[in-house]
């Protein structure tokens, strides 16, 4: 075991040669930090993964250095969950970024963590379907990053949150083991679902390095109302006349 960042790093290299890594103070700064812009980042290093066999053998090479891992997406948090503030390696999954297959009869989707949310709703209407997970995010927010904080966005209401899409997680572990959960089964009643647990729970139990997710038909149509409303209460109000009498998809109020 080393605490030594110089011999660690020098380690690393000497076990995954493959592995893109870097110092750039430009890319410490970038990559250190989500959208909580008041903490001064101060990574070790940005590892950029292309699969999974590199994610292990980095989560590996962590545990024997006692060195830190922080998993990034799009970084499109506002809570420092994606903040490297304490010499810790940031993990970025831009480069695991491919949609891998797709069953059109399941309507399942399997793609890698660092596809953006805006790209696989792209995929699926181009199959004639719909990714309902929506947010203002979208167009820079990875799927690994969703599943980790269990996204909802401004479809909740009727769709859910991310977690009613997953239908399969691989996760490496904290000691480097490949999990493969639930497979893409639809009706599975085998024992724990440990996909559950992977899901919101923000890199602290593993990394999830391959996702299948659910698509569904997308609305035959829809509409946008702004209403004025004179008080919260009436607010309240005009949601339960529209979750009673039209299918609700989206309902906010400012």
């Amino acid at each position: 075991m080393t605490r030594d960042p110089d011999n660690a790093l020098d380690a690393l290299r000497e076990r995954c040669p493959a592995l893109e890594l870097s110092t750039q103070p430009d890319d410490l700064t970038h990559y250190g930090l989500d959208w909580t812009r008041f903490y001064t980042p101060n990574p070790l290093a940005i590892a950029f993964p292309r699969s999974v066999e590199e994610v292990q053998a980095l989560v590996a090479w962590a545990s024997e250095s006692m060195i830190g891992l922080v998993p990034s997406g799009g970084r499109t948090g506002l809570s420092g969950g994606a903040c490297a503030l304490a010499g810790e390696v940031v993990v970025s999954f831009a480069r695991m970024n491919k949609i891998l297959s797709f069953d059109p009869v399941d309507r399942l989707v399997v793609c890698q963590p660092g596809v953006i949310t805006e790209q696989l709703q792209a995929y699926a209407r181009e199959e004639g379907l719909f990714y309902p997970v929506d947010f203002a995010a979208a167009g820079s927010s990875q799927i690994g990053g969703n599943i980790a904080t269990n996204a909802g966005g401004i479809n909740v209401i009727r769709y859910g949150m991310t977690r009613q899409w997953v239908a399969g997680l691989k996760v490496v572990t904290g000691q480097g083991e490949l999990l493969d959960l639930n497979r893409g089964l639809l009706k599975n009643n085998a024992g724990y679902d440990l996909r559950h647990l992977f899901i919101g729970s923000e890199g602290t139990l593993g990394f999830i390095v391959e996702a299948t997710l659910s698509l569904t038909r997308a609305p035959a149509q829809s509409a946008v109302l702004v209403l004025g409303a004179p008080s919260m209460g009436s607010v309240l109000n005009i949601l339960d006349v529209f979750q009673n009498r039209v299918v609700l998809s989206a309902f906010e109020f400012f």
